[in-house]
């Protein structure tokens, strides 16, 4: 009934369509042939074009002749019955659809997930050999033939499939392998053939994530961000050569050019613009800079956050205090005619001046006193940055832990069951002793650490024995005061790593030196 019903409008449709002589308003044949496009779109989506060939087939030649029509000019009457008759077998393909597609639901979903990106335009070919294979397996189907059905629809569902990664391919690829092209024809090889080579890269980075995972789209977003930016980066710098060659300019012009904004940020360092062997070293010292200047801000902020809060206490109490000074005044004058209250009110009123007076003064103490704190704590921070810098990450680790300073040789190590110190780590002890001799009032342990193989207390008296090897080096080479400095074994008991392995095990077997440094404070 709901067929006959719809074919019954769409006859309707075309009788009113014949009857009427009215010239159609371009806009309306443009909605229509949009109407019917949809409708095109619908039925394939549905697969009516293998469920119901032959209504599929005759649309599409109805709106395919609608459009030949509308190219050459041709009567909008007839234009419309031809799109009219089109949406009328697209309909029936549809409705007879509904009836037969039931037992393929999972075919169609996939091959759904394949025209919702393209797939059947991006590999014609697949998509082809996809609704071959689907036609076999509904006629497998039909004719009771499970084996074959299965075996179709296996092999349909992986051309879906294959047609979905083209279209997934195509959708990211398509502008990037056009970008490229572009660039190839820009002569960019010959300018920028790195960054164009980068792109390229790309092209194949992302196939191989997209074959890994189609859906994994923000990765190969961010390659595909990355790929854009060097042909754009390629572009720059063709018009930047093209521009040379014009204005007769030289690759010394070039290298200054570049240098220019180098030797500025130099400037504003203080730093001398040595560029005569390359600019690595000016670089390094530029990055050392505003690295030390940002942990500098980091610090004034927190500490200026902290003087705002107090600052904010301060002005409060102080708006307090006047508060409390405005009603004494109030009351002085209230109490002008009686001589004896006025006396006392003044009384009590100036001995809240004086208090406030003592307050205030108190608190210029304190603030005083907190901005001397801040001077000691920066230049202690000071310190243990410089004793950052004495080793390389090859040799040592500087860290703090609460008030006491670790400094951790990763590079020392020992004979396997011996506590012999060997004369090449030598000059890495001596940056230790160095290092030490920046807290003059400070007190060392020197911790020495196996791995947590062997015995228990064999690797207690081996790390002592290696913790005693370091202090009397120091003693007897080094003049250190043997009073600052004590040792501890402490065997396998504080592992850094994981003692299954034998990288682990190396890191366990160290040396540690724990500074208390004793910082000066504020009085």
């Amino acid at each position: 009934m709901k067929r006959l019903f719809s074919i019954s409008i769409f006859s309707s449709l075309i009788v009113v369509l014949v009857l009427s002589s009215a010239v159609l308003a371009q806009n309306d044949i443009d909605k229509l042939f949009k109407d019917t496009r949809l409708l095109s779109k619908k039925a394939l989506s549905m697969a009516a074009n293998i469920f119901s060939k032959d209504e599929f087939e005759n649309g599409v030649d109805f709106l395919a002749d609608a459009e030949a029509l509308f190219k050459k000019n041709g009567q909008p009457e007839e234009i419309q019955q031809n799109l009219a008759s089109a949406a009328e077998f697209f309909n029936k393909a549809m409705e007879k659809t509904k009836t037969l597609n039931t037992s393929f639901g999972d075919l169609m979903k996939i091959r759904q997930l394949a025209l919702n990106v393209e797939g059947n335009s991006a590999d014609a070919k697949i998509w082809s050999e996809g609704e071959d294979n689907f036609i076999s397996a509904v006629e497998d189907y039909n004719d009771k033939d499970n084996e074959g059905f299965q075996k179709y629809a296996k092999k349909a569902e992986s051309n879906y499939k294959d047609a979905e990664l083209a279209g997934i391919k195509q959708k990211f690829l398509g502008d990037l392998k056009a970008s490229i092209a572009q660039a190839e024809d820009k002569d960019l090889n010959k300018y920028a053939p790195i960054g164009l080579k980068k792109s390229k890269q790309a092209v194949e980075e992302i196939e191989t994530i997209l074959n890994a995972n189609r859906y994994d789209t923000l990765k190969s977003k961010n390659v595909m961000k990355q790929a854009i930016y060097e042909i754009n980066h390629g572009l720059y710098l063709e018009d930047v050569f093209k521009k040379m060659k014009d204005n007769d300019k030289t690759q010394e012009d070039l290298v200054l050019m570049w240098e220019e904004p180098l030797v500025k940020i130099a400037g504003v360092y203080k730093l001398e613009p040595a560029l005569d062997k390359g600019s690595d070293e000016l670089t390094s010292k530029i990055i050392s800079n505003i690295n030390s200047d940002q942990s500098k801000i980091q610090k004034l902020a927190a500490e200026n956050q902290k003087l705002s809060s107090e600052i904010e206490s301060l002005t409060k109490s102080v708006q307090d205090y006047k508060t409390k000074l405005a009603d004494a005044e109030n009351q002085n004058k209230k109490l002008a005619t009686d001589s004896e209250s006025l006396k006392s009110s003044l009384e009590t009123a100036n001995k809240s001046i004086e208090e406030f007076k003592t307050k205030f003064a108190q608190l210029e103490s304190e603030n005083v006193k907190f901005k001397a704190q801040s001077d000691i704590m920066e230049k202690n921070a000071q310190i243990i940055e410089n004793v950052s810098k004495l080793f390389s990450p090859s040799e040592a680790e500087v860290n703090r832990n609460g008030d006491l300073i670790v400094i951790r040789l990763v590079n020392i190590v020992f004979p396997t069951g011996k506590a012999t110190l060997e004369p090449q780590y030598f000059n890495l002890l001596a940056k230790v002793q160095k290092a030490l001799q920046l807290f003059p009032n400070g007190t060392y342990v020197i911790e020495g650490h196996t791995d947590g193989q062997g015995d228990y207390q064999k690797n207690l008296d081996l790390s002592q024995q290696r913790a005693n090897s370091v202090f009397q080096y120091f003693i007897s080479s080094m003049g250190a005061e043997a009073s600052k400095i004590t040792t501890a074994g402490l065997g396998g008991t504080k592992p850094i790593a994981n003692n299954s392995t034998e990288e682990g095990r190396a890191k366990n077997r160290r040396i540690e030196i724990v500074v208390n440094p004793h910082f000066e404070t504020a009085k």
